[in-house]
């Protein structure tokens, strides 16, 4: 598509770096000084997948979906895409202002604006594969908005399942499919984030039980006893853990929780004059805004993970390419490397056995696994070629792998 952002700009600051090596920045129109978000890629993954984000968006007109403004791909090989700037940051922003939660009219007012967008995006035959408070943007007007497009996939699509296993529907923490029913799912689980300002199953212990539990019992999430009985209702119809009897959104938008939301979201402490695009495209997924706008990180992955991997004796032989697959990791203090070789036949077995492998990796701590954290695999019969993705299992993304060899070696000091 032809770029809306055709005029002179200047990159105000670097934001953030993909694992893939897309960087986020915040930039100015030079004539009118607006702001707006470019995210750009250099290298032939990231510009791939940048491209592939940038098509979705492009065939995309809808209020409850944030903006594409433009999209460029020049001649040296690097992709941008240009977003809209949302200045009340994301959803999960407006609920930790407020206190950790939202009154139920504001929640109403939220979930009916995501709903709306999900209806759109299901009618577009398009699957969010990631709606949760973070990948929803308040405008100025005070409205949400569905951003963060890198799960998305088209309807009946054979490509990688994906999402943030603290919003998985069970179909899709097992591996089966992730569909527009998988989508309803996780706004319920939406809406009991902007009830508890936490996700769901947040008393889980890791990330490994919250996944189990998901897909293989009949546990829903806890709905906050507050809520009134339609609140209920709703989330009930949300959560039909068979995705055959789950409401469809654009019947969840005639349901009487959602048919009621007539109240108005105050703007004035969601919209401040000044937010970093940081919180608006809610880069969960990118490193610190403290980075230097000159990239000084090791441009391929190999590179980085020398650099930060620990210096013990335990390490693999980082330049073969046998028995190898890439793990999209997001670093804490408490974990700087988790790895996985999957050894399974099947869809479920790959997620639980590259958990379990990362679980055992950690020492079992708790605290160095985010149940929020995005896991993107791809589900084949055989996993001989395969490349399993998690992301946000730890802060910092970066690239780890480790040669099937090494899985009896811990990578933690």
């Amino acid at each position: 598509m032809e770029a809306a952002v055709d005029g002179r700009w200047t990159r105000v600051r670097t934001l953030g770096r993909g694992a893939s090596g897309a960087v986020v920045s915040l930039a100015a129109d030079d004539r009118s000084g607006a702001l707006f978000a470019v995210k750009s890629a250099a290298a032939a993954a990231a510009a791939e997948q940048l491209v592939r984000e940038g098509r979705i968006l492009s065939g995309l007109r809808s209020p409850h979906v944030l903006p594409c403004l433009g999209f460029r791909a020049e001649a040296g090989g690097e992709c941008q895409l240009f977003l809209e700037f949302a200045p009340g940051g994301s959803l999960a922003d407006v609920v930790a202002r407020s206190g950790g939660r939202l009154d139920e009219c504001a929640i109403r007012a939220y979930a009916a604006d995501v709903a709306r967008g999900l209806a759109y995006l299901h009618g577009m035959s398009l699957v969010h594969g990631d709606v949760k408070g973070r990948n929803v943007v308040v405008g100025a007007d005070g409205r949400a908005k569905i951003a963060d497009f890198g799960c998305a996939r088209t309807v009946g699509s054979d490509r990688p399942i994906g999402g943030t296993p603290a919003f998985m529907a069970p179909e899709v923490a097992r591996g089966e499919e992730q569909e527009p029913a998988a989508d309803v799912w996780a706004l319920g689980c939406t809406v009991i984030e902007m009830a508890t300002g936490r996700a769901p199953w947040s008393d889980m212990e890791d990330i490994l039980s919250a996944v189990r539990r998901i897909g293989y019992t009949d546990a829903v999430p806890e709905v906050p006893e507050w809520l009134s009985a339609e609140a209920k209702d709703f989330l009930a119809r949300c959560f039909a853990r068979n995705p055959r009897e789950r409401w469809t959104s654009s019947q969840l938008l005639e349901h009487p929780f959602l048919a009621s939301a007539g109240c108005s979201v105050k703007t004035g402490e969601a919209a401040p004059q000044w937010v970093s695009p940081k919180s608006t495209l809610d880069v969960a997924f990118w490193e610190s805004d403290t980075d230097d706008e000159e990239d000084d990180m090791p441009a391929s992955p190999a590179e980085r993970i020398k650099a930060l991997a620990c210096p013990c004796s335990a390490l693999p032989d980082w330049d073969s390419d046998e028995g190898w697959i890439q793990v999209l990791n997001e670093s804490s203090e408490a974990c700087d490397t988790a790895v996985a070789k999957v050894e399974a036949e099947g869809k479920g077995r790959v997620l639980i056995e590259a958990l379990e492998t990362i679980n055992e990796s950690s020492g079992g701590d708790a605290e160095c696994v985010d149940p929020e954290g995005t896991v993107r695999l791809i589900t084949v019969a055989s996993i001989g070629q395969q490349e399993v993705f998690c992301l946000g299992l730890i802060n910092d993304p970066l690239v780890f792998s480790v040669n099937k060899s090494e899985l009896t070696k811990s990578l933690f000091p």
